[in-house]
């Protein structure tokens, strides 16, 4: 079980898939919400490797107008169905699908923040995910990708300024923009 830390959905409790390893931890959840604030606000989000959905639900509690949420898991895709029908929120779109697949499905739209949590170990999604937004244009211009990873990104993300890195304990946080 997860809590929400803020917004309109405060203390709510969501499910996470019991597959699902490391579910973003409350505080760093906390510090997301606090430092995309003005990015979240009215605006789209793309919660990559969604798992439980947290990251887009908390931005939907602190005021996005809409969170699309992509998993390739079919265990997290019903999951993150039934999180959002317990919220009763209608803001959300669920894409069940290989992320690739998922950002060609949304190569149109243009999100006001991107969050991207992979499996740690699979650190190559990182830059095979960023660089296609980069190269599709799917991020707002004063948007922001949200990176969170354990280790070392061995990726520069020259299409994209580093503007803010977090570490909580073994696990980081790089937030990149425009």
């Amino acid at each position: 079980m997860i809590k929400i830390i803020g917004g309109i959905y405060n203390s709510r409790v969501i499910e996470a898939p019991e597959s699902l390893t490391v579910p973003t931890k409350a505080r760093v959840r906390e510090a997301l919400a606090s430092a995309l604030h003005n990015d979240v606000q009215n605006g789209i989000v793309l919660d990559l490797f969604a798992g439980s959905g947290a990251l887009g639900i908390e931005a939907l509690s602190h005021g996005a107008s809409k969170a699309y949420f992509v998993d390739a898991s079919k265990e997290a895709a019903g999951v993150i169905k039934k999180n959002l029908a317990t919220l009763r929120e209608t803001r959300a779109a669920i894409l069940n699908k290989d992320y690739m697949e998922a950002l060609d499905e949304l190569s149109s739209i243009k999100f006001n923040v991107i969050y991207i949590d992979p499996p740690y170990a699979k650190k190559e999604f990182y830059e095979e995910s960023v660089s296609y937004i980069a190269s599709h244009d799917m991020l707002a211009c004063d948007g922001a990708i949200m990176l969170e990873y354990e280790g070392d990104l061995p990726y520069l993300f020259p299409e994209f300024e580093k503007k803010k890195s977090y570490n909580y304990g073994r696990t980081k946080v790089l937030i990149l923009r425009k």
